[in-house]
């Protein structure tokens, strides 16, 4: 026979996808009319862009673009730049069909190799990575019997984490920056914009996101004689996402990436100031906990019959908690000619990873910083050079690391001597973290019906316990009650707190 147990379930993460793959960019072009001639060129740079994800079936569709930005100098010695896009297109498997889930796409480059074949064409080959998870919502099982007293039951009372919400948005951020008070622009080089979530609030069925977007700028001031400038725009942001199953005693784990942005140079402003339009496509990914207490049955046995019992792993995650840390840190670069004059340092790639042992975590950030510098000669260079920071951050007792991500909010810079750079990274690292609970779990009992019962000598057993002994232990071998047990003998609890000779009813 089979014994009836309560089938229950909580909800949990998986991923039904989580793979990387590669677009490749090889392209042959030429400069437009209005592009002077290439005299030399100081960087190529590769920036994919996600314009939008679909999830059709069991398949993910994601399209986008590539931009190539070739910064370079003309024949005058005057920084150029030229940027040249091109779409893509790709489609991934997914395990098993879910309507409602949520993307995560990475997009890096991995390498671009840029020739120039004559003064106004150019050899491109490279290729982007692009890192996709698609977070969908699973059902945990586990088991209770409460169908009479013919089996005797203990169960394990966990406290764990359960997904209660999960959402995914993209919208659209258009702003125009009046640039009064600076140089006039004349020419737009390079921008990186990035996102910071600076606060996040649950309330029934929504979230509520503040954030800031910062755009830095590197461009060129005047006509006559321009010469190269940088700025920083700092722009906020708000905005109430939709998110079923979420209060406001939600654990929020939200992300939000730049998918794509434009920045394009006008002159209508009324006082003849330099405007920039800004035009930019942002994601907002949320996944949401909410804490509980369930109880697992983890073992059975029957004081009439021999029961054959069915067990598996039970693992789930507790207390899953989202911290942000900041952390300066300061580096030494060295370029190999003396420095005349530093133009511009940035964050050109920025890569963390994590080690997690019985002491803490460890973080290991790989950050890549690009350099536009004048030599002693008055030369136009650029270099980038490769530096790691580490940081182990106070992760309040959590070991298992759901996820991390990194950013650099700000890089500044001195003069060490006239061939080093001393290099300030403010780096801020948001760390989702919780802890793992593991039991074996009860997943079916039987018995076979034609068996005896199991033999009773007597109805009273003495039996001396050891200290630390459990009843349920000494019930089980017995095949006694526990209840009984601890009734007879006047215990507190289901643990023997020093040796003693218990009475075990049998009967």
């Amino acid at each position: 026979m089979e014994y009836h147990l309560t089938k229950k379930t909580i909800s949990r993460l998986r991923y039904a996808a989580d793979t990387v793959t590669e677009q490749a960019v090889d392209v042959d072009l030429s400069l437009p009319d209005y592009c002077p001639d290439i005299e030399k060129i100081l960087s190529c740079t590769l920036i994919p862009e996600v314009n939008m994800t679909n999830v059709s079936g069991d398949r993910l569709n994601i399209e986008g673009g590539s931009c190539v930005r070739v910064v370079y100098l003309d024949s005058d010695r005057t920084i150029r730049v030229y940027e040249y896009r091109t779409p893509f297109s790709e489609s991934l498997p997914m395990k098993g069909e879910s309507p409602d889930c949520v993307v995560y796409v990475d997009a890096k480059p991995e390498y671009l190799n840029c020739r120039a074949l004559s003064p106004r064409k150019l050899s491109l080959h490279g290729a982007f990575s692009l890192g996709v998870r698609i977070a969908v919502r699973d059902e945990l099982a586990y088991y209770a019997y409460d169908d009479g007293d013919e089996l005797q039951t203990k169960s394990d009372m966990l406290t764990v984490s359960t997904l209660c919400g999960m959402s995914s948005e993209s919208f659209a951020v258009q702003e125009d920056i009046s640039v009064s008070g600076k140089s006039d622009i004349h020419t737009v080089i390079s921008h990186r914009l990035s996102a910071r979530i600076t606060d996040m609030k649950a309330i029934q069925n929504k979230i509520m996101l503040n954030a800031e977007l910062k755009l830095d700028l590197m461009y060129l001031s005047g006509i006559e004689d321009p010469s190269l400038e940088c700025m920083s725009y700092s722009l906020p942001i708000s905005r109430v996402v939709d998110c079923e199953g979420v209060d406001e005693n939600a654990v929020i784990d939200g992300e939000l990436s730049v998918m794509s942005s434009e920045v394009h140079l006008s002159d209508d402003a009324l006082d003849g100031s330099s405007v920039l339009s800004l035009d930019a496509r942002l994601c907002f990914n949320t996944l949401c906990y909410a804490g509980c207490e369930i109880e697992v049955l983890s073992d059975v046995f029957s004081t009439e019959k021999e029961a054959q019992v069915q067990t598996e792993p039970f693992s789930c995650n507790s207390g899953i908690i989202c911290r942000s840390f900041s952390d300066t840190e300061k580096a030494t670069i060295g370029l190999d000619e003396e420095i005349g004059k530093i133009l511009d340092v940035h964050c050109e790639k920025l890569t963390a990873s994590y080690t997690a042992a019985d002491d803490g975590v460890l973080i290991n950030a790989k950050m890549t910083v690009g350099v536009y510098y004048e030599n002693q000669e008055n030369e136009t260079r650029y270099v980038e050079r490769d530096t790691e920071f580490s940081f182990r951050p106070d992760t309040e007792g959590h070991t298992e690391i759901l996820r991390l991500r990194a950013a650099a909010d700000s890089l500044s810079y001195r003069l060490k001597d006239n061939r080093q750079i001393e290099l300030r990274a403010e780096m801020c690292y948001r760390m989702t973290m919780c802890k793992r609970l593991s039991c074996a779990a009860v997943t079916g009992v039987s018995a076979d019906d034609d068996a005896p019962e199991k033999p009773r000598d007597s109805a009273l057993i003495l039996y001396y316990a050891d200290d630390g002994d459990r009843v349920w232990d000494i019930a089980k071998r017995f095949c006694s009650r526990p209840a009984d047990i601890i009734a007879e003998n006047d215990l507190e609890g289901e643990t023997i707190g020093a040796g003693m000779m218990l009475m075990i009813p049998t009967a």
